[in-house]
């Protein structure tokens, strides 16, 4: 059985798990966190991929009803794999803050 991009990566993995069982509007948050993180990371979009992406897609994936979301992960996807670790962690760091909070 062929693994879903996350997958491949414990870091991207669990990240996905912990936003997928947070609250809309962590999740909401938590993309806008992905996003920037890869922005900092010199990410950049490939706009064209997203759009034709967004167009062609049939929204049944639990996150693809949240467009913010949906951008962020399609990003992270398109990101190097070492770029997703990066910002996995930093990510998961901020989850991890916050609950403690």
């Amino acid at each position: 059985m062929q693994k879903r991009w996350y997958e491949l990566s414990p870091d991207v993995c669990v990240v996905i798990s912990r936003i997928e069982l947070a609250k809309e509007n962590d999740r909401t948050r938590y993309a806008r966190f992905i996003l920037w993180e890869l922005h900092n990371a010199g990410y950049v979009p490939n706009q064209e991929i997203y759009m034709k992406r967004i167009s062609s897609y049939e929204m049944k994936r639990w996150y693809d009803g949240n467009k913010t979301l949906f951008m962020a992960f399609e990003y992270l996807k398109d990101a190097d794999k070492n770029m997703q670790s990066d910002v996995a962690v930093n990510v998961l760091r901020k989850i991890r803050e916050e609950a403690v909070a």
